[in-house]
């Protein structure tokens, strides 16, 4: 995804993040040269700078340089610095070793860093993780000006592998940097003696897709060493030993507190994609280790941070255990002599949600989010739109964005921050001015008194002209989005000449909570009555062929393509991937089964009657469309199993179907080489089912 500020929102639940190309680049190479259509080799083209950091003068910024190995074709990940006044960007390591999230040592002569990379030989290894789950990384160091890459622990480490996600893994500076905390688990093995003998495996609580092979993510705290020899750290201690887990640290101004977000009930789920449980800020004394609860609201509060006066604390919250995406609240924590208290800015839940005063914030909130003690700045998502929001914490108004830079220190301010970090961020993928884009463009349409919008991308004129073929492309979630821009499979799908639309129904992030709630209980209804009513809309303006439609879906967008195959015929063909086709089995088999219970009202023996007749299982009888079924093997999320039970109903039902498995891969396929195999399966479907 293309570098922000600010860090983005995570992902919803049944949902792949798509990156998006945005508007189309400006052509380059010869001026007589003609610019090619995208392919999907070009996939093997494409470089990112993944977690651009500032150093603390602002003038160098490191990041990882993401690539995709053209012999093996696996993702690549490097650290890389981009400095005021060179060239170009250097790496900071001969031959690239894997580096990724890199963090400057708040005095600018070091650069933290996550990587894969083994240890010295003899000394403790980080254990091994599935490669479906996050990868396990440790923490190194490295020389701003460049050097050797030391570890952060001697031989004997503590923990064992230190969380990279966005909601456990955060690295964070006490205010005199010499001590660093971060999240590890303390790499243990969590079978007995007995059950490694006899190699078996008792089914326990874990942290489900994503982080299979991880044990609890624990607060670990090092001070590091002033001039380090072989190691950084000179000392590791563990603050937090249980069974919960912890993560999104940052330290009080006056260095003696760590803040965390966890959930330490006995109701645990997953949060990949879903922040739907009951999560409480938590302070740790660091001279006791005691720990203190901060809130104590009924569903999630999450993502700390503290006011520079060290007297309040900006956090997100949710007045209920719902959705996997309920709308955030901005909550701010005081700390008075009198006690804790807790303020909502503004309910986004309330009466008055339908005309909020600023955005509702996406998670997380920025680690720079307070601007002075009385404005906050945060990503929000507003529609189709991805927007940077500022708002006075005492009114709850939106404000202007930027406020005035200050001169002698421009750093200091948003504003000033903004610019150098997008002055430090280096340009990539320079093939794509060589390349003939596919323009895309927004379209909204009216449904049972609503406004519905997507995005539709159509062929370059050269390809095809309308009325195109349509590929319906509906995201995951549901409570996900579409936003502006295109992703690398509508291009591909409309340099084939078909174009593509992408809805934003009922349920969709974005529009604030009664339209997530708008969906709850009625999956299949009135979402899909939103998308064939734009599928209706394009017909009738004369921009798709009534007789050429198809339809292509992920996660919940997996569901809705299982789901209209046993609705109607209009489809020519379908793909369905990794896709809840039984909710019964979504219930029993997926790491969420809070997913089922709060959209349908009860678990499967309680509400019976209600999951048969939303599930596309139900209705394969149905079925006459060609569907192919694409499933990843390590889907926690949306389990394989679902996609066989569809599989081979529709087998048995004498429906045109082919079911292809992808191993070693979770609920978002990542291998670059299986990311092209969907793509170009895909399109191979749609090709030899649209006879014309």
């Amino acid at each position: 995804m293309r570098t922000r500020i600010t860090a983005p929102a995570l992902a919803a639940v049944l949902c792949l993040a798509v990156a998006t190309l945005g508007d189309q680049p400006a052509r380059g190479g010869p001026p007589d040269a003609q610019p090619t259509l995208l392919t999907i080799d070009d996939l093997y083209l494409y470089e990112g700078a993944q977690g651009l950091r500032l150093a603390p003068d602002g003038q160098s910024a490191a990041y990882a340089r993401t690539w995709i190995d053209p012999g093996s074709r696996l993702d690549r990940s490097s650290l890389w610095l981009n400095k005021e006044g060179d060239a170009k960007p250097r790496s900071l390591e001969p031959d690239e070793p894997d580096a990724r999230s890199p963090i400057f040592t708040p005095d600018g002569r070091w650069i933290v860093f996550h990587s894969t990379r083994p240890r010295p030989e003899g000394w403790r290894q980080t254990p091994p993780v599935p490669p479906e789950s996050d990868p396990a990384t440790d923490l190194w160091l490295i020389p701003t000006d460049g050097g050797q890459a030391i570890p952060l622990a001697g031989p004997e480490k503590p923990y064992g592998r230190v969380f990279n996600d966005t909601f456990f893994g955060r690295l964070s500076f006490s205010p005199d940097g010499r001590r660093l905390a971060f999240v590890a688990d303390d790499g243990k093995d969590p079978r007995t003696a007995e059950e490694r003998e006899a190699d078996v495996y008792v089914v326990r609580p874990d942290g489900g897709e994503g982080y299979t092979g991880y044990g609890p993510a624990q607060i670990w705290v090092a001070d590091l060493s002033g001039e380090p020899g072989s190691h950084a750290a000179k000392r590791i201690e563990r603050l937090t030993d249980d069974d919960f887990w912890y993560g999104d640290p940052q330290w009080s101004p006056d260095g003696k507190t760590l803040v965390v977000h966890a959930n330490r009930t006995d109701d645990q789920e997953s949060v990949r994609y879903s922040i739907n449980k009951n999560y409480d800020i938590w302070a740790i004394d660091l001279k006791t280790r005691a720990l203190r609860a901060l809130t104590t609201g009924p569903g999630p509060e999450v993502s700390p941070r503290f006011a520079p006066d060290g007297r309040k604390i900006a956090c997100l919250s949710i007045p209920r255990k719902g959705s996997h995406r309920d709308v955030f609240n901005i909550a701010i924590i005081s700390m008075d002599d009198g006690g804790l208290s807790t303020r909502i800015v503004f309910d986004h839940h309330g009466p008055e949600a339908e005309k909020p005063p600023h955005p509702s914030p996406s998670f997380p909130l920025p680690e720079d989010c307070w601007d002075g003690d009385g404005f906050l700045i945060y990503s929000a998502e507003a529609g189709l739109d991805s927007l940077t929001a500022r708002v006075d914490l005492q009114t709850g108004e939106r404000t202007t964005l930027d406020p005035p830079p200050d001169v002698e220190d421009p750093l200091k301010t948003f504003q000033g921050r903004s610019v150098r970090h997008r002055k430090l961020t280096p340009p990539m993928n320079a093939f794509l001015k060589d390349r003939l884009m596919s323009k895309w463009e927004v379209v909204r349409w009216e449904v049972d008194g609503l406004t519905i919008e997507g995005v539709l991308t159509v062929p370059p004129e050269s390809v095809a002209r309308p009325p195109y073929a349509l590929v319906v492309e509906p995201h995951g979630g549901p409570h996900s989005r579409t936003g502006r821009g295109s992703g690398f499979n509508a291009q591909i799908l409309a340099a084939s000449g078909y174009a593509v639309l992408a809805p934003n129904f009922r349920g969709s992030s974005g529009y604030g909570q009664a339209f997530i709630d708008a969906d709850r209980g009625d999956f299949g209804g009135g979402d899909m009555r939103d998308i064939l009513s734009g599928v209706d809309e394009l017909i009738r303006s004369g921009r798709v062929d009534p007789d050429r439609q198809f339809i292509y879906g992920v996660s919940y967008g997996g569901y809705m393509t299982s789901w209209v195959v046993g609705q109607t015929n209009r489809f020519r063909a379908a793909v369905a991937q990794n896709a809840v086709t039984d909710l019964d089995a979504m219930w029993a088999l997926s790491d969420l089964p809070s997913w089922v219970e709060w959209e349908f009202g009860g678990r499967p023996w309680e509400v019976p009657r209600v999951l048969r007749d939303h599930s596309p299982l139900t209705f394969a009888s149905r079925v006459k469309t060609p569907t192919l079924v694409l499933n990843s093997r390590e889907d926690r999320r949306c389990p394989m199993p679902m996609g066989l039970m569809f599989h081979r109903a529709l087998l048995a039902s004498g429906v045109d179907t082919q079911m292809v498995v992808y191993p070693n891969e979770g609920h978002g396929i990542r291998q670059p080489r299986h990311r092209a195999d969907v793509i170009r399966r895909t399109l191979a479907w749609f090709q030899a089912h649209d006879k014309h």
